[in-house]
């Protein structure tokens, strides 16, 4: 699962076809090896996130299409963190990540449902 993963590459796809329902794909080369593929669906399928080995598969609208694309454009570095721990799945395209933000010493973390404490929680329970 990638945690805060360096985006090294994208490409971008807009097609038509009669076997998918979707029509825009991005996918992504990812510093650790591994690579993603971001699906648009106009509604996000029940099961969004899937791991085979070193790749990923995320679902996310055909509305959130033009932000990913945007992000991915205009802002360096860019990574990718998906994972599916606990029973909570996060598939997240972000700039830069501190998971040191957010947890005051002997207080715990403010936002326990913050990407930040999320990673926090991965890291420590040994995903990298």
């Amino acid at each position: 699962m990638p945690l805060v993963d360096k985006i090294e590459k994208y490409t971008v796809s807009v097609f038509h076809n009669d076997i998918v329902d979707y029509d825009r794909s991005i996918r992504l080369s990812l510093e650790s090896g591994g690579t993603a593929q971001i699906l648009f669906p106009a509604t996000r399928p029940q099961d969004w996130l899937q791991f085979s080995g070193p790749n990923t598969t995320l679902y996310l609208t055909a509305a959130d299409y033009h932000d990913v694309y945007h992000l991915l454009q205009t802002e360096s570095p860019v990574y990718f963190t998906a994972l599916n721990f606990l029973g909570l799945r996060v598939g997240h395209v972000h700039t830069e990540l501190d998971p040191a933000i957010g947890e005051p010493p002997g207080e715990g973390d403010h936002d326990a449902n913050s990407l930040e404490a999320i990673v926090r929680r991965a890291r420590a329970a040994g995903i990298s």
